[in-house]
């Protein structure tokens, strides 16, 4: 018992002391077969990028590397990258793809749905909104650019 305590005590100060964190859970589909995404950024600061730039930025790295969590009556989807390593082992790429905001291209905010608000329990704001994110054209992209390969390079 006073293990499961210590630890429980452990993971709890370890997210709690984790400067940045966010989840990206399925909200269902949207018109063209596109995902729709809730996301979540929590941060002990007030983010250095505009809120909507924020979970812009987020959905599409859930997407990219995460993975969608399932949501009530929507399942979860895998990753588009299988790779763990490849955001380091393409780091010109994914530096690029960020800074300069390829991933807006993939990235559309539901109107109405940014909410920025500080939670007092956790002392941190949550940054929130539903994303409309173009998977198939993010990895279609990626394929292209010789981030990821395609079904294409089976033959």
């Amino acid at each position: 018992m006073k293990k499961l305590l210590l630890w429980s005590i452990l993971c709890l100060v370890c997210v709690m002391t984790k400067a940045q964190s966010y989840t990206v859970t399925s909200a269902g589909t949207a018109d063209g077969g596109r995902n729709l995404v809730h996301v979540v950024v929590t941060s002990k600061k007030n983010l250095k990028v505009s809120s909507e730039d924020a979970v812009k930025q987020y959905a599409v790295r859930g997407v990219l590397f995460d993975g969608i969590a399932a949501a009530e009556g929507y399942g979860a989807q895998t990753a588009i990258v299988k790779d763990p390593n490849v955001e380091q082992t393409k780091k010109a790429f994914f530096d690029a793809f960020w800074k300069e905001g390829a991933y807006k291209r993939y990235a559309a905010l539901v109107p109405a749905t940014l909410t920025v608000m500080k939670n007092k329990q956790i002392k941190a704001y949550e940054t929130q909104a539903t994303v409309i994110v173009d998977k198939a054209g993010l990895q279609k992209y990626l394929e292209e650019s010789g981030i990821i390969k395609g079904f294409s390079n089976l033959w």
